[in-house]
């Protein structure tokens, strides 16, 4: 019985809040400027600047949300006239 509360506190305990946690997108981009390359579960993207949610604990349990400036791993944004009605040459 000591074995199995010792196993689930060593896999439990010491793993991070799943909301601590920074997504994908975001740490794609943390060590890149805006407009970079970079690639995310999507495919090839581009960092853009964003916003992001993170746990601010600075006035203890339980966090509050607070809203920070950083870079995303987007989609680029499609060429003007996709998707829209091109005129025809005569």
């Amino acid at each position: 019985m000591r074995r199995l509360a010792l196993a689930f506190l060593l896999t439990f305990a010491a793993a991070p809040a799943l909301a601590d946690l920074v997504a994908p997108s975001e740490s794609e981009c943390r060590e890149k400027k805006a407009g970079a390359a970079c690639r995310a579960e999507f495919g090839a993207g581009v960092c853009t600047p964003a916003t992001c949610s993170r746990n601010d604990y600075s006035e203890g349990p339980p966090p509050k949300q607070k809203l920070v400036d950083c870079l995303k791993c987007l989609a680029p944004a499609a060429d003007a006239g996709v998707g829209g009605k091109k005129k025809l040459k005569k």
